[in-house]
């Protein structure tokens, strides 16, 4: 009965410290590197946009230790590099800077904006999850992607396992 107990608190504390290294990874990405992000896309003007991003581009750079190269482990990708990704996010940096000298009523201040406003839309995204992917595999690899689903999946079966050898001691 003692060994049962402890059986199934062996997967309990796992748990308690997965959740607890992904509130404070969370926490740590946002706090230092993320907000800039968020700040730029609740920015009306463009002036506020480009100051933001260049923070985030600045806080990215300034914490590269803190990440991973790719967002992956076996099948890397130029697409889930933290390099190319940083790269493409210099270039919106850059357009926002071009767009800062436009004439806010003129046609191609209007198409510039619109593009910028799609970018961030779209393949914003998906480029903001491999900047965060990179930090969590650095820093808290057992919340990682998949490296979390596994340790879980191991988790459940433990507990599946301790259930039907001592499910007679119950």
């Amino acid at each position: 009965m003692k060994v049962f107990k402890w059986s199934i608190l062996i997967p309990i504390i796992i748990w308690i410290f997965q959740i607890r290294g992904c509130v404070i990874t969370s926490y740590e990405y946002e706090n230092q590197i993320g907000y800039a992000w968020n700040l730029a896309d609740k920015s009306s003007t463009i002036s506020e946009k480009s100051k933001y991003i260049t923070e985030f581009v600045n806080n990215l750079q300034s914490n590269r230790g803190n990440f991973s190269d790719y967002n992956a482990v076996f099948l890397k990708t130029p697409d889930n590099s933290f390099d190319r990704n940083l790269t493409a996010l210099k270039t919106l940096q850059t357009r926002l800077k071009e767009i800062q000298g436009m004439n806010p009523n003129s046609f191609e201040y209007q198409v510039a904006i619109q593009q910028i406003t799609s970018q961030e839309q779209g393949e914003a995204v998906a480029m903001l999850g491999i900047f965060h992917g990179c930090y969590f595999k650095e820093n808290c690899w057992y919340c990682w992607n998949w490296y979390m689903g596994i340790i879980i999946a191991l988790s459940v079966i433990w507990l599946i396992i301790v259930g039907f050898v001592f499910v007679d001691d119950i």
